[in-house]
Protein backbone atom coordinates (compact mmCIF):
# COMPACT_ATOMS: atom_id res chain seq x y z
CA UNK A 1 0.00 0.00 0.00
CA UNK A 2 1.77 3.24 -1.21
CA UNK A 3 1.21 6.97 0.84
CA UNK A 4 -1.35 7.60 -0.97
CA UNK A 5 -3.33 4.93 -0.39
CA UNK A 6 -2.49 4.95 3.56
CA UNK A 7 -3.64 8.78 4.34
CA UNK A 8 -7.06 8.06 2.48
CA UNK A 9 -7.69 5.19 4.28
CA UNK A 10 -6.44 7.04 7.83
CA UNK A 11 -9.30 10.08 6.27
CA UNK A 12 -11.89 8.00 6.02
CA UNK A 13 -11.52 6.34 9.62
CA UNK A 14 -11.31 9.58 11.37
CA UNK A 15 -14.38 10.53 9.44
CA UNK A 16 -16.02 7.38 10.42
CA UNK A 17 -14.74 7.50 14.20
CA UNK A 18 -16.38 10.59 14.48
CA UNK A 19 -20.04 10.03 13.08
CA UNK A 20 -19.93 6.91 15.46
CA UNK A 21 -18.64 9.15 18.38
CA UNK A 22 -21.58 12.12 17.47
CA UNK A 23 -24.03 8.95 17.60
CA UNK A 24 -23.16 7.85 20.71
CA UNK A 25 -23.76 11.26 22.08
CA UNK A 26 -27.40 11.68 20.61
CA UNK A 27 -28.20 7.96 22.11
CA UNK A 28 -26.83 8.34 25.44
CA UNK A 29 -28.51 11.52 26.04
CA UNK A 30 -31.83 10.11 24.79
CA UNK A 31 -31.40 7.16 27.00
CA UNK A 32 -31.41 10.09 30.44
CA UNK A 33 -33.95 9.48 32.49
CA UNK A 34 -36.34 12.30 32.32
CA UNK A 35 -38.12 13.70 35.73
CA UNK A 36 -39.25 11.33 38.37
CA UNK A 37 -42.94 9.40 37.63
CA UNK A 38 -46.01 12.05 38.77
CA UNK A 39 -48.60 10.22 41.43
CA UNK A 40 -51.56 8.76 39.68
CA UNK A 41 -55.02 10.02 41.44
CA UNK A 42 -58.37 8.23 41.62
CA UNK A 43 -61.82 9.28 42.92
CA UNK A 44 -65.55 7.83 41.92
CA UNK A 45 -68.39 6.00 43.72
CA UNK A 46 -68.90 2.99 45.04
CA UNK A 47 -72.12 0.89 44.73
CA UNK A 48 -73.62 -2.51 44.83
CA UNK A 49 -75.48 -4.44 42.20
CA UNK A 50 -78.33 -2.53 40.96
CA UNK A 51 -77.07 0.72 41.64
CA UNK A 52 -77.33 1.45 45.25
CA UNK A 53 -74.72 3.51 47.23
CA UNK A 54 -72.72 2.19 49.81
CA UNK A 55 -71.43 4.91 52.70
CA UNK A 56 -68.69 4.90 55.50
CA UNK A 57 -66.70 2.20 53.91
CA UNK A 58 -63.29 1.93 53.32
CA UNK A 59 -61.49 1.79 49.87
CA UNK A 60 -58.21 1.16 49.39
CA UNK A 61 -55.68 1.18 46.51
CA UNK A 62 -53.70 -2.08 46.71
CA UNK A 63 -50.64 -2.84 43.71
CA UNK A 64 -48.86 -5.86 44.64
CA UNK A 65 -50.13 -6.67 47.63
CA UNK A 66 -49.72 -3.80 49.28
CA UNK A 67 -51.86 -1.11 50.18
CA UNK A 68 -50.36 2.65 49.06
CA UNK A 69 -53.20 4.71 50.08
CA UNK A 70 -57.10 4.61 51.82
CA UNK A 71 -60.39 6.84 51.68
CA UNK A 72 -63.83 6.64 53.13
CA UNK A 73 -66.70 7.15 51.09
CA UNK A 74 -69.41 9.73 51.77
CA UNK A 75 -73.10 9.33 52.24
CA UNK A 76 -73.82 8.77 48.37
CA UNK A 77 -71.12 6.66 48.44
CA UNK A 78 -68.40 8.71 46.69
CA UNK A 79 -64.87 9.31 47.73
CA UNK A 80 -62.37 11.97 46.62
CA UNK A 81 -63.11 14.33 43.78
CA UNK A 82 -61.92 15.96 40.18
CA UNK A 83 -60.70 18.93 41.67
CA UNK A 84 -57.46 20.06 42.66
CA UNK A 85 -57.73 20.30 46.32
CA UNK A 86 -60.24 17.13 46.64
CA UNK A 87 -58.85 14.67 48.88
CA UNK A 88 -58.32 11.59 46.05
CA UNK A 89 -56.88 8.37 46.53
CA UNK A 90 -53.24 8.91 45.12
CA UNK A 91 -50.65 6.02 43.96
CA UNK A 92 -46.94 6.76 43.55
CA UNK A 93 -45.62 4.89 40.23
CA UNK A 94 -44.04 4.06 38.53
CA UNK A 95 -46.32 0.64 38.69
CA UNK A 96 -45.80 -2.33 36.35
CA UNK A 97 -49.54 -3.43 36.29
CA UNK A 98 -52.87 -2.11 37.57
CA UNK A 99 -54.09 -0.46 40.36
CA UNK A 100 -56.72 -3.13 42.38
CA UNK A 101 -59.54 -1.15 44.53
CA UNK A 102 -60.56 -3.06 47.39
CA UNK A 103 -63.70 -2.08 49.60
CA UNK A 104 -63.27 -3.67 52.95
CA UNK A 105 -61.46 -6.13 52.15
CA UNK A 106 -63.00 -7.75 48.79
CA UNK A 107 -61.55 -6.70 45.36
CA UNK A 108 -64.22 -4.08 43.66
CA UNK A 109 -62.40 -3.01 40.44
CA UNK A 110 -59.06 -1.62 39.34
CA UNK A 111 -57.64 0.30 36.79
CA UNK A 112 -54.02 1.20 34.83
CA UNK A 113 -51.47 3.55 36.31
CA UNK A 114 -50.54 6.06 34.59
CA UNK A 115 -48.07 8.66 35.70
CA UNK A 116 -49.98 11.78 36.23
CA UNK A 117 -53.65 10.48 35.65
CA UNK A 118 -56.77 11.78 37.53
CA UNK A 119 -58.82 9.24 37.19
CA UNK A 120 -62.34 8.67 37.89
CA UNK A 121 -63.21 4.70 39.09
CA UNK A 122 -66.78 2.87 39.83
CA UNK A 123 -66.28 0.23 42.39
CA UNK A 124 -69.44 -2.23 42.46
CA UNK A 125 -69.72 -4.93 45.15
CA UNK A 126 -71.97 -7.66 44.65
CA UNK A 127 -73.53 -7.10 48.39
CA UNK A 128 -73.07 -4.48 50.45
CA UNK A 129 -70.78 -5.14 53.48
CA UNK A 130 -72.11 -6.29 56.39
CA UNK A 131 -72.82 -4.04 59.56
CA UNK A 132 -71.81 -5.83 62.74
CA UNK A 133 -73.48 -3.54 64.99
CA UNK A 134 -76.84 -4.66 63.13
CA UNK A 135 -78.01 -7.36 65.53
CA UNK A 136 -81.96 -8.52 67.18
CA UNK A 137 -82.80 -7.04 70.08
CA UNK A 138 -81.62 -8.69 73.01
CA UNK A 139 -83.62 -11.37 74.58
CA UNK A 140 -85.91 -9.84 77.62
CA UNK A 141 -84.19 -9.48 80.61
CA UNK A 142 -87.20 -8.69 83.04
CA UNK A 143 -88.43 -5.49 81.99
CA UNK A 144 -85.37 -4.60 80.43
CA UNK A 145 -86.12 -6.04 77.40
CA UNK A 146 -86.32 -2.91 75.21
CA UNK A 147 -82.52 -3.22 74.27
CA UNK A 148 -80.79 -0.77 77.07
CA UNK A 149 -83.17 -0.66 80.01
CA UNK A 150 -82.56 -3.07 82.95
CA UNK A 151 -84.96 -4.59 84.83
CA UNK A 152 -86.55 -3.64 87.60
CA UNK A 153 -85.12 -4.51 91.14
CA UNK A 154 -87.45 -6.74 93.39
CA UNK A 155 -88.66 -4.31 96.20
CA UNK A 156 -86.35 -3.29 98.63
CA UNK A 157 -88.55 -2.79 101.15
CA UNK A 158 -86.98 -6.26 103.66
CA UNK A 159 -83.62 -5.56 105.59
CA UNK A 160 -81.33 -5.56 102.89
CA UNK A 161 -80.73 -5.28 99.11
CA UNK A 162 -82.71 -7.42 97.06
CA UNK A 163 -81.66 -9.05 93.69
CA UNK A 164 -82.27 -8.16 90.97
CA UNK A 165 -84.12 -9.68 88.13
CA UNK A 166 -81.69 -11.39 85.15
CA UNK A 167 -81.23 -9.30 82.35
CA UNK A 168 -81.55 -10.07 78.72
CA UNK A 169 -78.27 -10.96 76.83
CA UNK A 170 -78.20 -9.34 72.86
CA UNK A 171 -75.50 -8.31 70.55
CA UNK A 172 -74.58 -4.52 69.55
CA UNK A 173 -77.92 -3.97 67.76
CA UNK A 174 -79.76 -4.73 70.69
CA UNK A 175 -78.30 -4.79 74.24
CA UNK A 176 -80.73 -7.17 76.45
CA UNK A 177 -81.63 -5.53 79.95
CA UNK A 178 -78.71 -5.25 82.24
CA UNK A 179 -80.38 -6.52 85.37
CA UNK A 180 -82.65 -5.03 88.01
CA UNK A 181 -80.58 -2.69 90.24
CA UNK A 182 -82.31 -4.12 93.45
CA UNK A 183 -83.77 -2.26 96.20
CA UNK A 184 -82.25 0.04 98.32
CA UNK A 185 -81.47 -0.62 101.98
CA UNK A 186 -83.44 2.75 103.27
CA UNK A 187 -87.21 0.99 102.09
CA UNK A 188 -88.95 -0.09 98.32
CA UNK A 189 -88.09 1.74 95.23
CA UNK A 190 -86.59 0.90 91.22
CA UNK A 191 -83.29 2.28 90.45
CA UNK A 192 -84.03 4.14 87.04
CA UNK A 193 -83.57 2.46 83.73
CA UNK A 194 -80.79 3.64 81.75
CA UNK A 195 -83.09 4.64 79.23
CA UNK A 196 -84.63 7.43 81.49
CA UNK A 197 -81.88 9.42 81.43
CA UNK A 198 -80.08 8.61 78.57
CA UNK A 199 -80.92 9.93 74.96
CA UNK A 200 -79.34 7.61 72.45
CA UNK A 201 -78.60 9.89 70.06
CA UNK A 202 -79.53 9.70 66.26
CA UNK A 203 -77.71 7.56 64.13
CA UNK A 204 -76.13 5.14 66.58
CA UNK A 205 -76.99 2.22 68.74
CA UNK A 206 -76.60 1.18 72.29
CA UNK A 207 -74.23 -1.41 73.01
CA UNK A 208 -74.03 -1.39 76.43
CA UNK A 209 -75.34 1.23 79.35
CA UNK A 210 -75.16 1.91 83.00
CA UNK A 211 -76.74 4.30 85.81
CA UNK A 212 -75.33 4.92 88.83
CA UNK A 213 -76.06 7.85 91.72
CA UNK A 214 -73.55 10.93 92.05
CA UNK A 215 -72.17 10.32 95.92
CA UNK A 216 -70.74 13.02 97.65
CA UNK A 217 -67.21 13.49 99.03
CA UNK A 218 -65.87 13.49 102.12
CA UNK A 219 -64.57 17.19 101.68
CA UNK A 220 -67.80 18.69 100.83
CA UNK A 221 -66.82 20.15 98.02
CA UNK A 222 -66.73 17.87 95.52
CA UNK A 223 -68.79 14.86 94.19
CA UNK A 224 -68.22 11.85 92.00
CA UNK A 225 -69.60 8.55 90.89
CA UNK A 226 -68.43 4.82 90.00
CA UNK A 227 -69.65 2.51 87.30
CA UNK A 228 -69.27 -1.68 87.36
CA UNK A 229 -67.80 -1.71 83.69
CA UNK A 230 -71.07 -1.74 81.27
CA UNK A 231 -69.16 0.65 79.07
CA UNK A 232 -65.62 2.06 79.14
CA UNK A 233 -66.24 4.92 81.61
CA UNK A 234 -64.72 3.54 84.53
CA UNK A 235 -65.73 6.81 87.06
CA UNK A 236 -65.82 10.32 86.89
CA UNK A 237 -65.03 13.22 89.77
CA UNK A 238 -66.90 16.30 89.91
CA UNK A 239 -65.28 19.68 90.85
CA UNK A 240 -68.53 20.91 92.91
CA UNK A 241 -71.09 19.15 94.22
CA UNK A 242 -73.82 17.19 92.17
CA UNK A 243 -76.85 15.50 93.08
CA UNK A 244 -78.42 13.05 91.11
CA UNK A 245 -78.39 10.19 88.63
CA UNK A 246 -75.46 10.04 86.00
CA UNK A 247 -76.00 7.62 82.61
CA UNK A 248 -73.37 6.45 80.40
CA UNK A 249 -74.26 4.25 76.93
CA UNK A 250 -71.79 2.46 74.86
CA UNK A 251 -72.16 3.50 71.11
CA UNK A 252 -71.60 1.11 68.02
CA UNK A 253 -70.28 4.03 66.80
CA UNK A 254 -70.41 7.91 66.10
CA UNK A 255 -73.67 9.55 65.88
CA UNK A 256 -74.91 11.05 62.61
CA UNK A 257 -74.91 14.83 64.48
CA UNK A 258 -71.12 14.37 65.41
CA UNK A 259 -69.37 12.71 62.71
CA UNK A 260 -66.56 10.23 62.80
CA UNK A 261 -63.98 11.25 65.62
CA UNK A 262 -60.37 11.92 65.01
CA UNK A 263 -57.67 9.57 64.51
CA UNK A 264 -58.64 6.04 65.28
CA UNK A 265 -62.02 5.50 67.10
CA UNK A 266 -61.66 2.65 70.37
CA UNK A 267 -64.78 3.63 71.98
CA UNK A 268 -67.56 6.46 71.85
CA UNK A 269 -70.15 6.55 74.75
CA UNK A 270 -72.79 9.61 75.89
CA UNK A 271 -72.93 10.45 79.10
CA UNK A 272 -75.52 11.94 80.56
CA UNK A 273 -75.94 14.05 83.95
CA UNK A 274 -78.20 16.23 85.63
CA UNK A 275 -79.17 19.32 84.18
CA UNK A 276 -77.60 21.41 86.90
CA UNK A 277 -74.32 19.63 86.14
CA UNK A 278 -73.54 19.90 82.24
CA UNK A 279 -71.61 22.32 82.21
CA UNK A 280 -69.51 21.46 85.56
CA UNK A 281 -65.23 20.19 85.20
CA UNK A 282 -64.75 17.30 85.89
CA UNK A 283 -62.15 14.29 85.55
CA UNK A 284 -63.59 11.51 83.81
CA UNK A 285 -61.99 8.17 83.73
CA UNK A 286 -62.14 5.33 81.09
CA UNK A 287 -60.95 2.09 80.81
CA UNK A 288 -59.65 0.34 77.51
CA UNK A 289 -59.40 -3.26 77.55
CA UNK A 290 -55.82 -4.80 76.35
CA UNK A 291 -57.76 -6.80 73.80
CA UNK A 292 -60.16 -3.64 72.48
CA UNK A 293 -56.92 -1.96 72.41
CA UNK A 294 -54.77 -4.73 70.32
CA UNK A 295 -58.05 -4.86 68.07
CA UNK A 296 -57.61 -0.94 67.33
CA UNK A 297 -53.62 -1.48 66.60
CA UNK A 298 -53.06 1.39 69.04
CA UNK A 299 -50.40 2.33 71.59
CA UNK A 300 -51.49 3.04 75.14
CA UNK A 301 -49.38 6.32 75.04
CA UNK A 302 -51.76 7.74 71.61
CA UNK A 303 -55.09 7.49 73.08
CA UNK A 304 -57.16 10.71 74.05
CA UNK A 305 -60.36 11.97 74.81
CA UNK A 306 -62.30 13.88 72.77
CA UNK A 307 -65.82 15.96 73.53
CA UNK A 308 -68.24 16.97 70.71
CA UNK A 309 -69.25 20.48 71.66
CA UNK A 310 -69.59 23.37 69.55
CA UNK A 311 -70.27 21.51 66.24
CA UNK A 312 -66.85 20.01 66.50
CA UNK A 313 -64.44 17.19 68.49
CA UNK A 314 -62.26 19.11 70.70
CA UNK A 315 -59.30 17.23 72.35
CA UNK A 316 -58.99 17.20 76.12
CA UNK A 317 -55.67 16.70 77.85
CA UNK A 318 -55.31 13.14 78.56
CA UNK A 319 -53.26 11.29 80.27
CA UNK A 320 -52.40 7.18 81.19
CA UNK A 321 -53.01 7.21 84.95
CA UNK A 322 -53.00 2.74 84.94
CA UNK A 323 -51.35 0.30 82.68
CA UNK A 324 -51.80 -3.24 84.15
CA UNK A 325 -51.10 -4.86 80.45
CA UNK A 326 -55.00 -6.31 80.97
CA UNK A 327 -56.07 -2.55 80.51
CA UNK A 328 -55.04 1.12 80.42
CA UNK A 329 -56.91 3.39 82.80
CA UNK A 330 -57.17 7.31 81.14
CA UNK A 331 -58.13 10.34 83.13
CA UNK A 332 -58.94 13.58 81.16
CA UNK A 333 -59.90 16.89 82.62
CA UNK A 334 -63.78 18.20 80.61
CA UNK A 335 -65.79 21.32 80.70
CA UNK A 336 -68.91 19.86 80.26
CA UNK A 337 -70.69 16.28 79.10
CA UNK A 338 -71.74 15.87 76.25
CA UNK A 339 -70.51 12.64 73.80
CA UNK A 340 -67.13 11.39 74.12
CA UNK A 341 -64.83 9.56 72.33
CA UNK A 342 -61.96 7.45 72.77
CA UNK A 343 -59.23 7.74 70.08
CA UNK A 344 -55.58 6.82 69.13
CA UNK A 345 -53.92 9.73 67.33
CA UNK A 346 -50.37 10.72 66.70
CA UNK A 347 -48.48 13.43 64.95
CA UNK A 348 -48.62 13.23 60.98
CA UNK A 349 -45.85 13.13 58.93
CA UNK A 350 -45.15 15.93 56.35
CA UNK A 351 -43.55 15.34 52.69
CA UNK A 352 -42.94 17.12 50.07
CA UNK A 353 -42.28 15.71 46.55
CA UNK A 354 -41.01 17.89 43.74
CA UNK A 355 -42.44 17.48 40.39
CA UNK A 356 -38.89 17.83 38.28
CA UNK A 357 -35.56 17.16 39.01
CA UNK A 358 -34.15 20.95 37.90
CA UNK A 359 -36.03 23.92 37.44
CA UNK A 360 -35.32 27.12 35.02
CA UNK A 361 -36.86 30.12 34.78
CA UNK A 362 -40.35 30.72 33.49
CA UNK A 363 -41.01 26.76 33.95
CA UNK A 364 -44.13 25.91 36.13
CA UNK A 365 -42.95 23.39 39.15
CA UNK A 366 -45.11 20.85 40.30
CA UNK A 367 -45.17 20.59 44.03
CA UNK A 368 -47.35 17.21 45.72
CA UNK A 369 -47.99 16.53 49.61
CA UNK A 370 -49.31 13.12 48.46
CA UNK A 371 -46.58 11.09 50.31
CA UNK A 372 -47.63 12.93 53.98
CA UNK A 373 -49.01 10.15 55.82
CA UNK A 374 -50.92 9.87 59.44
CA UNK A 375 -50.68 6.87 61.73
CA UNK A 376 -54.26 6.78 62.67
CA UNK A 377 -56.06 9.13 61.07
CA UNK A 378 -56.45 11.26 58.13
CA UNK A 379 -54.94 14.51 57.03
CA UNK A 380 -57.14 17.05 56.40
CA UNK A 381 -55.08 20.30 55.10
CA UNK A 382 -52.01 20.89 53.17
CA UNK A 383 -50.66 24.82 53.28
CA UNK A 384 -48.32 25.48 51.69
CA UNK A 385 -45.59 28.93 52.10
CA UNK A 386 -43.75 28.93 48.57
CA UNK A 387 -40.91 31.72 48.39
CA UNK A 388 -43.05 34.07 50.93
CA UNK A 389 -46.41 33.00 48.97
CA UNK A 390 -49.36 31.20 50.39
CA UNK A 391 -50.94 28.39 48.64
CA UNK A 392 -53.26 25.12 49.90
CA UNK A 393 -54.19 21.87 48.37
CA UNK A 394 -52.54 18.46 48.61
CA UNK A 395 -50.84 20.10 44.73
CA UNK A 396 -49.64 22.99 44.47
CA UNK A 397 -47.73 24.84 41.30
CA UNK A 398 -45.42 27.52 40.98
CA UNK A 399 -43.07 29.54 38.42
CA UNK A 400 -40.00 31.72 39.03
CA UNK A 401 -38.56 34.47 37.27
CA UNK A 402 -35.13 34.38 38.31
CA UNK A 403 -32.54 32.37 38.90
CA UNK A 404 -31.84 31.36 42.46
CA UNK A 405 -32.98 29.03 45.42
CA UNK A 406 -36.50 29.35 46.74
CA UNK A 407 -37.77 27.90 50.01
CA UNK A 408 -41.16 25.85 50.03
CA UNK A 409 -42.54 24.77 53.52
CA UNK A 410 -45.44 22.03 53.95
CA UNK A 411 -47.56 22.05 56.78
CA UNK A 412 -50.18 19.05 57.13
CA UNK A 413 -52.99 19.03 59.37
CA UNK A 414 -54.63 15.84 60.64
CA UNK A 415 -58.35 15.41 61.72
CA UNK A 416 -56.79 15.62 65.48
CA UNK A 417 -55.47 18.89 64.73
CA UNK A 418 -52.52 17.77 64.89
CA UNK A 419 -49.31 19.25 62.44
CA UNK A 420 -46.00 18.52 61.07
CA UNK A 421 -43.98 20.57 59.04
CA UNK A 422 -41.34 19.45 55.96
CA UNK A 423 -39.37 22.14 54.08
CA UNK A 424 -37.43 21.93 50.70
CA UNK A 425 -35.10 24.15 48.84
CA UNK A 426 -36.00 24.61 44.85
CA UNK A 427 -33.19 25.24 42.55
CA UNK A 428 -33.89 27.57 39.64
CA UNK A 429 -31.52 27.86 37.04
CA UNK A 430 -31.47 30.24 34.14
CA UNK A 431 -32.85 29.39 31.19
CA UNK A 432 -29.66 30.32 29.29
CA UNK A 433 -27.37 27.96 31.74
CA UNK A 434 -29.83 25.19 30.86
CA UNK A 435 -31.19 23.24 33.51
CA UNK A 436 -27.51 20.95 34.16
CA UNK A 437 -29.56 17.88 32.75
CA UNK A 438 -27.46 16.09 29.29
CA UNK A 439 -29.27 18.03 26.49
CA UNK A 440 -30.62 15.15 23.48
CA UNK A 441 -28.87 16.84 20.66
CA UNK A 442 -30.38 15.31 17.46
CA UNK A 443 -29.11 15.41 14.14
CA UNK A 444 -29.46 19.51 13.47
CA UNK A 445 -28.35 20.61 16.81
CA UNK A 446 -25.31 22.86 17.38
CA UNK A 447 -23.39 19.99 18.86
CA UNK A 448 -24.26 17.26 16.00
CA UNK A 449 -23.43 19.86 13.31
CA UNK A 450 -19.75 21.02 15.02
CA UNK A 451 -18.98 17.39 15.45
CA UNK A 452 -19.55 16.52 11.53
CA UNK A 453 -17.85 20.03 10.11
CA UNK A 454 -14.83 18.76 12.29
CA UNK A 455 -14.64 15.85 10.84
CA UNK A 456 -14.78 17.08 7.16
CA UNK A 457 -12.52 19.77 7.81
CA UNK A 458 -10.07 17.11 9.01
CA UNK A 459 -10.96 15.04 5.98
CA UNK A 460 -9.55 17.53 3.88
CA UNK A 461 -6.17 18.22 5.51
CA UNK A 462 -5.56 15.07 4.91
CA UNK A 463 -6.46 15.08 1.27
CA UNK A 464 -4.36 17.79 0.92
CA UNK A 465 -1.68 16.35 2.14
CA UNK A 466 -1.94 13.05 0.11
CA UNK A 467 -1.99 16.15 -3.23
CA UNK A 468 1.15 17.18 -1.49
CA UNK A 469 2.52 14.01 -2.17
CA UNK A 470 1.67 13.39 -5.29
CA UNK A 471 3.60 16.15 -6.10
Amino acid sequence: MNVRHALGMTALIVLVATLVAVGGVVNGAAAQDGPPSTPASYYGQVTVTGGEPVDGVTVEAVVDGEVRDSIETDADGSFGGPGAFDEKLTVEGPVDGDVTFRVEGTDAGSAAWESGANEEVALELEEAPSDPGDGGDGADGGDGGDGIDPGDGDDGSNAGPSDGGDGGSGPVGGVGGAGGTGGSDDGPGDGPAVEDVVDVPAGATAAGGEVASVEANPDGASSGVAFTGETAVDGIEFDGVVEGDVGVVELDGAPEATGRPPGAGVSVVEISVPEAARDTSATVRTRIGADRLAASDADAEDLRLFRHADGEWQALETSVVEDDGEAVVLAAETPGFSVFSVSAVSEPDAAITVGSDSVTTGETVSLFGAQSTDEYGEIVAYDWVIDGEADAGITAEATFAEPGEYPVELVVTNDAGETDTARATIVVESTDAGSGAVEEPGLASPTTIGAVVGALLLALLVVAAVRRVDR
